[in-house]
């Protein structure tokens, strides 16, 4: 028996935090597609079940338009059965409203909820502001294969007063098989005790540059009571982040064979972030805004962050009798920050020696 454990999709989100409008319109898009490439993937594989542990949606920022097109999957999926948690993100899920819903989407509420699927017996709760009887009360048949689904960060000890947080000692000793998580946007799997493990799926599409590197889904294959499950790298587009150290680069040509080079296995299609570190001397011109130019045209969206820091010898000009010596000291005198003084010097003198200078 195969099942997908998939969460966090976030259908919905405004993505407008780094891009533009009309590609913040794409990549909603792009989410709502990859989550149909998912059902559609389970149809081709003979995949007849999938667990969605939390936040489908974001809010209701989905709209009409969302709902539609999810029940419309739903109905016209007959042969998958949907096994849905509401997370902290869709706890007054859109989904749930108006019209009478598919008999296939299944639906956990406040309380343990079980589905039967023959070879695997499924149980979920939205949790709340006092899980401890929750879990107190969670009791498995010891001779089936048990898939528990709940929405939370990662928890230990004593906490059970938050209902974001899934604490993971509290579940030991419950014959659970497989705790399908939600709530954490990376993929991470460990145990909880000799007979469960536990796996977050993450999400299906990266969102920000805190979901950087290969999102998807779990499939999980059960075959006489044991579990392989294996994450399934599954987004549209990727987010990267990559560090640049400059400090040996002495030109523009320097500084983009750099960059290409650090960037030329990342996928044309990814949304990348260059941060640009290490030092730079006082009469080298960084040319990052040319070169930015040049790699933002080779990507679908590029972002990028400037934390070089200057490489000066100001012992040379504190006697200097010269309008450089007396600039350079006149900054040291001043009551701004070590900061701002090494990047106003590093301006002035490259004005001073008639550069083309970046603000």
């Amino acid at each position: 028996m195969k099942i997908i454990h998939c969460s966090d999709i976030h259908l919905g989100a405004s993505m407008q935090t780094h891009l533009s409008k009309e590609q913040a319109e794409q990549r909603k898009d792009e989410l709502l597609a990859t989550f149909i490439r998912m059902v559609d993937y389970a149809k081709r594989n003979d995949i007849h079940s999938i667990l969605i542990a939390g936040d489908l949606l974001d809010t209701d920022n989905g709209g009409l338009k969302t709902r539609n097109v999810l029940i419309d999957l739903i109905t016209n999926s007959s042969d998958i059965d949907f096994y849905y948690l509401c997370g902290n993100h869709d706890e007054n899920s859109l989904l749930l409203r108006g019209a009478e819903l598919p008999a296939n989407l299944k639906i956990f509420g406040n309380t343990w909820t079980s589905f039967d699927l023959g070879v695997v017996v499924v149980t979920g709760a939205i949790l709340g502001d006092n899980n401890f009887p929750l879990y107190q009360s969670l009791n498995l048949d010891p001779k089936r294969f048990n898939i528990v689904v709940l929405h939370g960060g990662d928890v230990r000890g004593n906490d059970y007063n938050t209902p974001d947080t899934v604490n993971i000692d509290a579940l030991k000793h419950k014959n659970i098989d497989y705790l399908a998580l939600g709530h954490l946007h990376s993929f991470r799997q460990g145990r909880v005790d000799e007979r469960a493990t536990y796996a977050y799926s993450g999400c299906l599409e990266g969102r920000g540059f805190d979901e950087c590197g290969q999102k998807g889904f779990i499939l999980l294959d059960i075959q006489s009571n044991n579990l392989t499950s294996t994450f399934v790298p599954f987004a549209r587009r990727t987010l990267e982040e990559v560090k640049i150290d400059i400090s040996e680069c002495n030109s523009a040509h320097d500084l983009k064979q750099l960059v290409d080079k650090s960037v030329e296995n990342i996928s044309r299609d990814s949304l990348l972030r260059i941060v640009f570190v290490g030092f730079y001397n006082e009469n080298t011109q960084k040319y990052l805004n040319l070169v930015v130019q040049d790699i933002q045209s080779k990507f679908y969206f590029v972002q990028t962050k400037d934390k070089t820091k200057p490489k000066l010898d100001l012992s040379k000009y504190q006697h200097d009798i010269s309008i450089a010596g007396e600039f350079v000291r006149s900054v040291k005198e001043s009551n701004l920050s070590q900061e701002e003084q090494d990047k106003i010097i590093i301006l002035g003198l490259r004005a001073l020696n008639g550069e083309e200078v970046e603000l």
